[in-house]
């Protein structure tokens, strides 16, 4: 049997029970109660997908444990707000209006502008994902 980082062993990684979980631009953050000592620690995943078999060490007793996919969507369920169809589309409209629309507000605009362009206009779409987050810790709903 292999661990996860690898290495051989006869042990395969114990499950850790996600008793947190709060999310960001780029993937989650869940906070995971070790199986050998009930230590809680936080642990980042980059993508929702990367989660599905994650190993993580304990910083207190240095065991080895995994998030397995049914105690991610447990966690997900648990922890992530739902929202309709409606909601998210509403969401991504104003933060697609902010993305697009921030660089040319006063003063930024003039502040912004070299040679006749705007600098603020490539990142338009690159922000839409931080303008979602921006929206949502607005409502009390979302971090980071």
């Amino acid at each position: 049997m292999t661990a996860c980082g690898g290495e051989a062993t006869n042990e395969a990684p114990r499950s850790a029970r996600p008793v947190g979980l709060r999310g960001s631009v780029l993937g989650l953050y869940l906070t995971l109660e070790c199986p050998g000592c009930g230590q809680a620690f936080e642990v980042y995943q980059p993508t929702v997908a990367g989660m599905a078999v994650g190993c993580h060490e304990c910083p207190r007793c240095h065991l080895v444990s995994e998030v397995t996919p049914d105690e991610l969507e447990t966690a997900l369920t648990q922890f992530a707000p739902t929202r309709s169809f409606a909601e998210m589309e509403a969401l991504t409209a104003e933060a697609a209006h902010l993305a697009e629309n921030w660089y040319r507000t006063p003063p930024l605009d003039q502040v912004l502008g070299w040679q006749g362009l705007n600098l603020g206009e490539p990142a338009e779409r690159w922000l839409a994902a931080f303008f979602v987050q921006g929206l949502l810790a607005g409502l009390g709903q979302g971090e980071d």
